[in-house]
């Protein structure tokens, strides 16, 4: 009885719900990953009662491994966001200053940088790059403004 109760509830919460490309969390909003629904846990939380820190996990997995984090400045901006696969780092993440440019993108493989990541200034003007193989700098470019 237990177990149909807790599916008719995930069913009309699934139902209900559609997909929101908004930022903003609100009514409705529903986040997704693979086209799975992510249950959010705020996992840390600043002195003043505002997130520090949410993990998400697919709603399906009993384990509640997490597949995204996301920080927060203070100030309510994120920090930094992305992907997990196993507990590392995995897929894009991008890294944002307290005044919610970005600051940084790159990519990770369970963990280790790959690829290229971008720094930029706090207007948003590029500034470097740095190309990754195996977690090691094989290229570096800088830009003058």
């Amino acid at each position: 009885m237990k177990n149909l109760v807790l599916f008719l509830i995930i069913a009309i919460l699934l139902f209900s719900c559609q997909q929101n490309t908004n930022r903003e969390e609100g009514i409705g909003y529903t986040e997704f990953i693979n086209n799975k629904v992510l249950v959010k846990s705020v996992v840390d939380k600043y002195t003043g009662g505002q997130k520090r820190a949410v993990v998400y996990s697919i709603e399906e997995n009993v384990n509640h491994e997490p597949v995204k984090e996301v920080h927060y400045f203070e100030n309510g901006n994120i920090q930094v966001e992305g992907t997990l696969k196993n507990g590392k780092r995995h897929g894009i993440w991008t890294f944002y200053h307290k005044n919610g440019k970005v600051w940084s993108t790159g990519e990770f493989d369970m963990g280790k940088s790959e690829g290229r990541f971008e720094i930029f200034d706090e207007q948003g003007q590029i500034k470097f790059k740095h190309y990754y193989e195996n977690n090691e700098i094989v290229k570096e470019e800088y830009f003058l403004n």
